[in-house]
């Protein structure tokens, strides 16, 4: 296929409309129709269904679009190694992640990489679990660190880790002393939890109703470094989050992480993803071999 049919085709995809890739591409509206026409008529496939309110991709038209971002990701990798080669220019690496993840976690990792390997830079994108999915089959990130329920297409999985959520407290918590604890345990403390709408909330309240309660959080927030300093501050206050999210940080400050013993609340996983088929550069696959080390040493 010639490059100038597959840059209107991707124009196309990416805006869902004639008059916006035309105008993206600087070319009048005919101009763009006719490379499209004329694409679906030399492959003898309908790329797009054509709609009132603009240009929907196809079942084939979306694997051509997978693999235009695929080869274009990997002809910018191969002359960004080149350009490296050649003037050892910076390389930077797109991590997606959700706040849990890029509060403390993620952080720490980088920095042990960038003391390793200063010329890489990282730019560390905040996002909720899907769009950090999302980011990765789109091209926009290199990584994405995900809570995750099932397997999502479009991307590959590195690697899958317990993400089990557990109740963090201070160590002079009463429930402190307990090896295990289960959630009508919580209900006579105040609460930290996230927002309706995270799979940890989904998860939670849905364990509450297994179990016949209803927990009213006391403090309700996405933001885990939130979350953290009201455990910290008030002495009876428990928070809710996985053991990776807080390694290495919560015996410093005097608090404990109790397992829930509730079959619903171990059925996430913290995936790292990258997109499916892609060819990763050297500088990006190091970094994986570090952060797998650090996850493998934290859920072990």
């Amino acid at each position: 296929m010639q490059e100038l049919h597959l840059r209107y085709f991707q124009s196309v995809a990416k805006t869902g409309s004639l008059s916006a890739a035309a105008e993206e591409l600087h070319v009048a509206v005919s101009a763009v129709s006719r490379q499209i026409t004329n694409l679906e008529q030399r492959l003898d496939i309908k790329l797009f269904n054509r709609q009132p309110r603009g240009m929907q991709l196809t079942e084939a038209g979306k694997l051509l679009n997978a693999y235009a971002l695929r080869n274009q990701l990997e002809v910018n990798s191969v002359i960004d190694e080149m350009q490296d080669v050649m003037t050892r220019q910076r390389q930077t690496i797109v991590v997606a992640c959700p706040d849990g993840m890029a509060w403390h976690f993620l952080p720490s990792v980088i920095s042990r990489f960038i003391t390793q390997h200063p010329d890489i830079r990282f730019d560390l994108q905040m996002v909720d679990s899907a769009r950090a999915s999302e980011l990765v089959k789109e091209g926009s990130a290199d990584i994405a660190l995900t809570f995750s329920l099932s397997p999502d297409i479009g991307v590959k999985v590195v690697s899958s880790h317990n993400a089990a959520i557990s109740a963090l407290m201070s160590s002079e918590h009463p429930l402190a002393v307990n090896d295990v604890l289960y959630v009508k345990d919580l209900c006579d403390y105040p609460l930290t939890m996230s927002l309706n709408g995270s799979t940890m909330r989904y998860l939670f309240d849905v364990a509450c109703s297994l179990s016949g309660i209803k927990v009213f959080p006391s403090f309700s927030c996405d933001s885990l470094g939130a979350t953290y300093t009201m455990v910290s501050e008030h002495p009876n206050m428990i928070g809710l989050c996985s053991a990776v999210a807080v390694s290495g940080k919560m015996h410093k400050d005097g608090l404990v992480l109790k397992p829930l013993h509730e079959p619903q609340l171990s059925q996430r996983s913290l995936q790292v993803q990258v997109m499916a088929e892609r060819y990763l550069p050297a500088h990006i696959e190091a970094f994986l071999v570090v952060l797998e080390e650090k996850l493998m040493a934290v859920v072990c």
